[in-house]
């Protein structure tokens, strides 16, 4: 008994150090080695979708006017995060577009869709699951990325995208009588059969009668929430050149291009359900409205540079956390961005930011 309980205590801790250790994100090798760094990020609105379970039927008003909640928290503690580890952040764009100072629109709401549906792309894909260097470059939407990075003065450009539930105090509750009445019966059961299992015959009436209905039900899709109020900022001046250090790394032949249209729950309002990873920017979350219900998120971020489009960095994961709390967006946003490399502590030198005035258009197609 003593060995069955050291045994449980071990495997418990482990659990527990593989939950602390967060995601492994795939990581651009120059990007790793800090051979060259984004020095100002552009933040995406995020995709939020989340369900608030409820006792009955789940509403959606409340679920929306919750993801609109997350969405806000996760924008301040993404600006935040990032700021501290020493990128400045750029919040001018919208879902409904990017302008410039005197109001005239440098990125439309459908390019930005485009984009964010280039990235889910690759979220989706094989290697959006990939932990470690990045062996071969991936590219996402190279010119909206380009146009982005043009019309926020912005290296690279940060899209995050999240999908989970939230269980109200009265679902708790209902779960915990359903365990309780679950345990109640199963030691019935195993009374029952004791007391009867003398001979080894097999008890009357059991296997026999027709079977219990299942207890889940399934609720209607949830809808998303894309994007956070964010505070209007005005974009920044036009100007050309590369903001991080060294050089811009040319693009190998063969490398993959990932473009909004393909794949999962991008292009089409297509439903994705809630407990794998795969995420959505145009399409709905579904959800089955478990029994044993628990707080939940889905998590992805992407990192694409804006002068060729490609992933610098990556992470998608699941966590155990409650997006009604701000402390835990805030447990959520730096589990993720505590692995993102931080920005050079030194500005480029005057010959890396001599050269590339051509790697970047004034004003590009």
């Amino acid at each position: 008994m003593r060995v069955q309980s050291w045994s449980l205590a071990l495997a418990v801790v482990a659990w527990a150090a593989g939950c602390a250790t967060g995601p492994r994100p795939t990581i651009e090798p120059g990007f790793a080695a800090r051979a060259y760094t984004p020095g100002r990020i552009a933040l995406l609105p995020p995709d939020v979708f989340v369900v608030l379970d409820q006792v009955g039927d789940n509403d959606p008003v409340r679920s929306a006017a919750l993801g609109q909640a997350v969405s806000v928290e996760t924008v301040r503690a993404v600006e935040q995060a990032l700021r501290a580890r020493g990128y400045d952040v750029d919040l001018s764009a919208r879902w409904d577009g990017i302008l410039g100072s005197d109001g005239t629109l440098l990125v439309s709401r459908d390019e930005l869709g485009a984009l964010a549906g280039g990235i889910v792309a690759f979220a989706n894909s094989p290697e959006g699951g990939a932990q470690g260097p990045a062996t071969v470059p991936r590219l996402v939407a190279p010119e909206l990325a380009a146009r982005v990075g043009w019309a926020t003065q912005s290296d690279a450009l940060l899209y995050v995208n999240v999908k989970g539930a939230v269980t109200t105090p009265g679902k708790r509750a209902a779960t915990i009588l359903a365990v309780v009445f679950i345990v109640v019966i199963v030691a019935a059961i195993i009374v029952l059969a004791t007391q009867r299992g003398g001979g080894g015959s097999r008890p009357s009436g059991i296997g026999g009668g027709p079977r219990a209905q299942p207890l889940g039900r399934a609720s209607a899709p949830s809808g998303g929430w894309h994007g956070a109020s964010a505070p209007a900022r005005a974009a920044p001046a036009r100007s050309t050149g590369w903001h991080g250090g060294g050089a811009v790394p040319a693009v190998p032949r063969g490398a993959r291009v990932f473009r909004g249209g393909g794949g999962p729950g991008i292009g089409v309002a297509v439903i994705v359900p809630l407990d794998e990873p795969v995420y959505t920017h145009d399409g709905s979350v579904g959800y089955d409205d478990p029994v044993f219900a628990g707080d939940e998120l889905y998590v992805s971020m992407t990192l694409v540079s804006t002068y060729d489009g490609r992933v610098l960095w990556h992470a998608r994961d699941n966590l155990d956390l409650a997006a009604d709390h701000p402390t835990d967006v805030d447990r959520m946003v730096h589990t993720f961005l505590d692995t993102l490399p931080p920005a050079l502590p030194h500005p480029p030198s005057p010959a890396a930011t001599a050269a590339p005035d051509a790697s970047r258009p004034t004003a590009p197609p």
